[in-house]
């Protein structure tokens, strides 16, 4: 996990984020949770105390049978309550109960809830059973609860296999009344917690009855007593209600009804050991989470970067984007396609910007080619015009009779010169015209040498030359006839101007499928290597080989070269065989 990374910041923010909720929760637990807890219970104990009120004041019988549809309800829902005066005197709701039958017949309600609480061990192990005779010892109870007696003793006697069992404490002798009998039911809850908490109840009302003054007038004013208890027996904390409710007679009966508090105490230490495995367990969940982080976000975020590097070194080659179907896969495809349309224009820029200095290049060239030109044409220009100038300057002086011819014919031969020059100039420029149009037609090159060689005979003749036509599969070919022809002659010429006397000038035709070859052959001095590629120049001369005398205007080959390329033909001069040969490939 890179420091400073997104993964370390996700994992950092989840910590916090964890910590800070673990401390929130554990602050609200230590110092919160217990009040609100005990407020909740004491709540619930004042809904339950308003309730029982209400079924009180409608019917009070449903509060005294114990087989109610109201009592089934509070057992259900846990709701331990006393139905009481106040000096104390169960009046209803005592589960701890046995009926016996004396041998007088009559039958006596006993409640077993002090001897239970009290001596509950030996209590317990004296398991009384319908059928068995008891002997008790103790008291009745005072006023309203006259008729119940509330023994301190119980004995049980034995059977021919067992011994006879006691539990409580039977007094001194006459302090308490002695009652006999045989049972006839006796009910005693289990030890779970509503059968604990009854108990509780009992303990409760043997704590706090008879009332003190000052809680007996609280009351009488239909007040109710909220208390908080610690029992003597287990230490246990409570919380305690007495709601008075008015009886029919007019007299003011309470509830009491009794909720365990200790259990807060219990949950807190269970919460403190539960909050402990859920630290450690979270500080494993944000282990797992950061590289859950890692696998979901972070790693398509360092590829996307990643791809960002690329693309700002300007490398828009990359793989297909992330698939995925959220905020993430949007943006890889987002980025995949900007950097595929960033290639494409930056190619696209690069191919412009590769034609574009290709033109600047060209129009460079072009411009000193004109500079060439201009620079050329004036000095092609200006050695005639110098001589016309000299021998019009000697005949203006009055040159003799005798010499005025000769002087006559050499200012006509460099006007001749000079007007070869401007045509072949003037011929260039229509060339290099972009509104330059061919007009093609079907042809046989040798019937248009066969014309040429017509035209320069004459020449052909001043240096004995003669020339030959070598033809094989001779295709016809697509041409402007007039431009092919001025080429032809400029070749034709030139290769008589520079031919061996006497020699012959050698033409072949030759066909191939998609091919036409021509080319003409002179004996002769060859041209020198480094001048091979540059005889196309405009003005260009090998002066080397061939001088002023023997050269022409410096154009024709120029305008050789630009009727080919017009045409899209093949070009090229080589020396052959003693001598220089011309090749034009045309396509068919």
């Amino acid at each position: 996990m890179k420091r400073g990374g997104i993964t370390a910041k996700l994992f950092i923010a989840t910590a916090a984020t964890f910590i800070l909720f673990y401390v929130v929760v554990l602050l609200a637990q230590l110092l919160v949770f217990p009040q609100f807890y005990e407020h909740r219970k004491m709540a619930k104990l004042e809904r339950d105390a308003a309730y029982l009120a209400s079924v009180y004041r409608k019917n009070p019988e449903e509060l005294r049978a114990t087989d109610s549809a109201v009592m089934l309800r509070m057992r259900r829902e846990d709701v331990n309550f006393v139905l009481t005066d106040f000096e104390g005197s169960k009046v209803a709701n005592d589960p701890f109960r046995m009926h016996i039958i004396r041998a007088d017949g009559t039958a006596l309600d006993v409640s077993l809830i002090y001897i239970y609480l009290t001596y509950r061990s030996e209590f317990e192990q004296l398991r009384l059973v319908p059928g068995e005779e008891v002997t008790l010892y103790g008291e009745r109870g005072e006023t309203g609860d006259s008729e119940v007696f509330y023994p301190y003793y119980i004995a049980k006697a034995g059977g021919d296999d067992t011994p006879a069992q006691s539990a409580g404490d039977k007094g001194e002798q006459n302090e308490y009344d002695a009652i006999k009998g045989t049972i006839e039911t006796v009910s005693v809850p289990g030890l779970n917690k509503p059968a604990r908490r009854l108990g509780l109840l009992f303990l409760a009302l043997d704590e706090f009855f008879p009332l003190s003054d000052t809680y007996t007038r609280q009351l009488k004013r239909m007040e109710p007593v909220e208390l908080e208890w610690i029992d003597n027996f287990g230490g246990n904390r409570s919380g305690i209600l007495i709601q008075p409710v008015p009886g029919d007679d007019g007299e003011i009966n309470l509830l009491l009804l009794v909720t365990s508090l200790q259990e807060i105490k219990e949950t807190n230490s269970a919460l403190r050991l539960f909050f402990a495995y859920l630290g450690a367990g979270g500080l494993v969940l944000i282990v797992l989470l950061s590289m859950l982080y890692s696998r979901l976000v972070t790693r398509p975020l360092l590829i996307l970067n990643k791809r960002a590097e690329q693309m700002n070194s300007l490398d828009f080659t990359g793989e297909e984007p992330i698939q995925r179907k959220d905020e993430l896969g949007n943006l890889a495809n987002t980025l995949y396609e900007l950097s595929s349309k960033l290639g494409l224009t930056l190619d696209e820029l690069s191919t412009a910007n590769i034609r574009l200095t290709k033109e600047i290049e060209q129009n460079k060239e072009l411009e000193q080619l004109q500079k060439d030109f201009f620079a050329n044409a004036s000095h092609e220009l200006k050695t005639p015009l110098s001589i016309v100038r000299g021998f019009a300057e000697g005949m203006q002086d009055g040159i003799s009779a005798g010499r005025q011819e000769h002087y006559i014919s050499v200012i006509v031969e460099e006007s001749e010169k000079m007007e070869r020059l401007v045509q072949d100039m003037l011929e260039l420029l229509r060339l290099d015209s972009p509104a330059v149009k061919l007009y093609k037609s079907t042809v046989l090159l040798s019937e248009l040498t066969d014309e040429v060689l017509q035209k320069l005979v004459y020449q052909m003749r001043e240096k004995e030359l003669t020339a030959q036509v070598i033809l094989h599969e001779e295709r016809a070919v697509q041409v402007d006839a007039g431009k092919m022809e001025q080429v032809m002659v400029n070749l034709l010429t030139n290769a008589i101007r520079h031919a061996e006397a006497g020699s012959t000038i050698e033409i072949g035709i030759s066909g191939t499928e998609g091919s036409c070859c021509y080319y003409i052959h002179n004996k002769g001095d060859s041209i020198p290597e480094p001048y091979l590629k540059r005889i196309w120049e405009r003005f260009f001369r090998a002066e080397a080989a061939r001088d002023r005398k023997s050269g022409g205007t410096g154009l024709g080959l120029a305008v050789v070269k630009r009727i080919l390329e017009l045409h899209e033909c093949g070009y090229t001069v080589e020396n052959k065989d003693g001598g220089v040969t011309f090749t034009l490939i045309f396509r068919l």
